[in-house]
């Protein structure tokens, strides 16, 4: 299945690997968007379907979602035979 991320989420990946280069050694950054990318993947070679988003503004949308190392949270949908990923959120910052 073919992983496709929308510009928000993107946006955000970059932003926190930036975030994680700046707060630790170099090349940090980019050793934590392999591993998050990865971890993405490998969601969506199991073929699991998650349970729909809690939080009421993700939860209109109809996201689904899985926790990234407990505190992030990966918003998505299955459309067409796509993963596709539209929100990386930090977890605490919900609403749920």
């Amino acid at each position: 299945m073919k992983v496709e991320v929308k510009k928000r989420a993107r946006n955000t990946l970059i932003k926190t690997a930036a975030w994680v280069e700046d707060q630790n050694t170099l090349g940090a950054g980019n050793r934590w968007l392999h591993a998050t990318t990865s971890e993405i993947s490998s969601i969506v070679t199991s073929n699991v379907s998650l349970a729909l988003c809690k939080d009421p503004k993700l939860s209109k949308f109809k996201y689904r979602y899985f926790t990234y190392k407990d505190k992030w949270i990966v918003a998505y949908k299955i459309e067409r035979n796509q993963f596709v990923v539209y929100r990386f959120i930090y977890g605490p910052w919900l609403d749920y």
